[in-house]
């Protein structure tokens, strides 16, 4: 069921989300959202997390062949180590060679370095950066 509503904001940015939405979406005090803006739609998105205070993220870019399944593959080494992707979005860069995921996901148990190299070695990514990594409370 889609809810409309027309809020206001307040001098530092906040709005309040109306009761009956937030109970419609479970979200209570201290629950996680993210929130994803789209200048070119002028459009902002809210999306509930069903994650605790202490689950950490990570934002990635990883820069990938543009070619049939070099996403899939690349995508294939989060769902092995049992990481799921919270948002993900892919540009290409260079029509036919290359192309970036900027991919959020929940910081894996292995180390960093390490889970980087498994993105390089065994889903073929060219390069893997970790952009910000972040606590749940500020998303």
């Amino acid at each position: 069921m889609k809810e409309t509503e027309i809020l206001k904001i307040d001098s530092r940015g906040r709005i309040v989300i109306p009761r009956g939405m937030r109970k419609s979406l479970g979200l209570k005090e201290n629950s996680h959202i993210m929130l994803i803006s789209d200048s070119n739609e002028n459009e902002l998105r809210i999306i509930p997390l069903p994650f605790s205070d202490e689950q950490a993220f990570m934002r990635l870019r990883i820069i990938i062949a543009d070619e049939p399944g070099a996403l899939s593959t690349v995508s294939k080494v989060f769902g092995e180590l049992g990481l799921s992707l919270l948002y993900g979005q892919t540009v290409i860069l260079k029509k036919n060679q290359i192309a970036e995921w900027t991919v959020i996901s929940p910081v894996p148990e292995l180390p960093v370095e390490e889970f980087k190299k498994a993105l390089i070695e065994r889903g073929g990514a060219k390069s893997v950066s970790v952009e910000r990594p972040m606590k749940s409370k500020i998303l």
